[in-house]
């Protein structure tokens, strides 16, 4: 099976730390209905990771 990696421009909430992450299966991302929750580097922040912001 062959793993599909993206990146996704992400920006924090709660600090406006900007990174980019990568993810692997991203058409995993788009059919799970739970939002994929990953923290930010710099305050640890859970927000949600969009398939919309992928590239």
């Amino acid at each position: 099976m062959e793993c599909q990696y993206t990146s996704c421009s992400v920006t924090c909430h709660r600090c406006g730390h900007a990174w980019t992450y990568r993810v692997s299966r991203l058409s995993s991302l788009s059919r799970t209905r739970k939002p994929v929750r990953i923290g930010c580097p710099r305050c640890y922040a859970k927000m949600a990771l969009l398939a919309e912001a992928a590239r």
